[in-house]
């Protein structure tokens, strides 16, 4: 098969080799999700405990966003050297300089400080996850349903090592405090060493130029369509994830109920339970998903935003104790929203088929969106959250999904005027 020739699908079935790589990837993304999560929760509580419960919206905004730089502008470069000289090493490299960079958290004091040992973490996270997502797209190219299958396990093991991590870092940090961080660096490693016994070699192909690859995600197709969607769902995620936990854990306010307080093991079974409705909403997705392909699985998952930000506005303007009331509406909405991002990942593994020599600079895409939204949206929620506390936050995340909405309209038109990236059942 030559490097710029879409794969033909053609059976329904993976090899057993096949099968045995992707689930030790899936097992290595949630150990690598372990650390990363458990790490940055307990690095907002270490800054909220230095602050003295009043930390700087824009502190934790900048924090969280110096992991997630670093992986953005690395994911690219990272995932062009895996695909010319293996992936192999990348994939087990990546983990131990995230390793690395949760143990120089620990000699940390000051905002600048917790950024700049994190940025090894970000450059771990490049080098792993888009040539995972590559070994993974070319492990499904022969079948649509796998691809669909191991699209939504990649993603709910992505959220289970995100719920496990904010288990992990709440417990920890209760516990242990700093040492916490060895606890996360152990994670790390242990990625490393799954991929180290069960991920096979792969021979590197010969690479396309760089152009090649840039004009397939930016020049005129469906990637660069796609491109407002992901950054704003991603930033929606970074705005959330990072400036959540801050202002539940802030100190209360009584204009708004869910900024509280709340113990910081209350916090991390909150967020898991989040995570817990994602991962069964994406088994929910899953049938759909091979059924009609990636536009228009999520375009149908983008209102459940809605609905989660409209019950959570309703909740932090009632009596706590009024909240279970409401709750049913936003699990439904979570359930809902659940369905975008394995679709998001189909998709891409589906426009990698245009370059299959260079399939990890490609997914690449996948983590520098990722990361460059959740960035911004870390800093956007730090600043939101700094303006109106929880309601910045349910404002953004409106104002993020309209704009995802209406690029996915962008999306749909397309594949009604060229036909699906792959063949959809009639």
């Amino acid at each position: 098969m030559s490097a710029t020739q879409p794969a033909t699908p053609s059976s329904s079935r993976l090899s057993h080799a096949e099968s045995i790589e992707i689930r030790a990837l899936l097992v290595a993304c949630v150990l690598l999700r372990l650390g990363v999560v458990g790490g940055t929760d307990a690095v907002i509580f270490d800054l909220n405990d230095i602050a003295g419960g009043h930390p700087r919206g824009i502190a934790v905004g900048f924090v969280g966003a110096a992991q997630a730089v670093p992986e953005m502008l690395f994911a690219f470069l990272m995932a062009r050297f895996a695909d010319r000289f293996g992936r192999g090493r990348f994939l087990i490299g990546g983990p131990l300089l995230g390793a690395a960079g949760i143990l120089l958290v620990i000699l940390a004091h000051e905002p600048w400080q917790f950024a700049m040992a994190r940025i090894l973490e970000g450059v771990g996270a490049a080098a792993f996850v888009p040539t995972a997502l590559g070994t993974i797209a070319a492990a499904t190219a022969a079948s649509k349903t796998a691809r669909a299958k191991a699209s939504g396990a990649f993603e709910a093991a992505t959220l289970a090592g995100y719920a496990g991590g904010f288990v992990l870092g709440s417990f920890a940090w209760h516990s242990l405090h700093r040492g916490a961080f060895v606890l996360m660096a152990l994670f790390y490693v242990s990625a490393s060493v799954v991929v180290l016994f069960f991920v096979p070699r792969a021979r590197p192909l010969p690479v396309s130029p760089v152009n090649v690859v840039f004009r397939a995600i930016v020049g005129p197709g469906p990637i660069r369509r796609f491109i407002p969607a992901w950054l704003a769902v991603n930033c929606l995620v970074g705005a959330w994830y990072v400036n959540m936990t801050s202002l539940l854990k802030h100190a209360p306010d009584t204009r708004q109920t869910l900024v509280h307080g709340f113990d910081e093991r209350l916090i991390g079974a909150f967020k898991v339970s989040w995570v817990l409705l994602l991962i069964v909403g994406i088994v929910l997705w899953t049938p759909y998903l091979q059924r009609h392909g990636g536009p228009a699985t999520m375009r149908r998952a983008i209102p459940g935003a809605f609905a989660v930000c409209a019950a959570l506005f309703a909740i932090n303007h009632v009596p706590l104790r009024f909240a279970p009331l409401i709750l049913p509406v936003a699990i439904a909405g979570v359930l809902i929203e659940a369905g975008f991002v394995p679709a998001a990942v189909n998709y891409l593994a589906d426009c990698s088929e245009s370059l299959v020599a260079d399939r990890s600079a490609l997914m690449a895409f996948y983590t520098v969106t990722l990361a460059g939204g959740g960035a911004v949206g870390a800093l956007l929620g730090g600043v939101a959250g700094g303006l109106l506390l929880f309601d910045g936050l349910i404002v953004l995340g409106v104002l993020l999904a309209i704009i995802a909405l209406l690029s996915l309209n962008s999306v749909v038109r397309f594949e009604h005027r060229h036909g699906p990236l792959r063949p959809q059942p009639g």
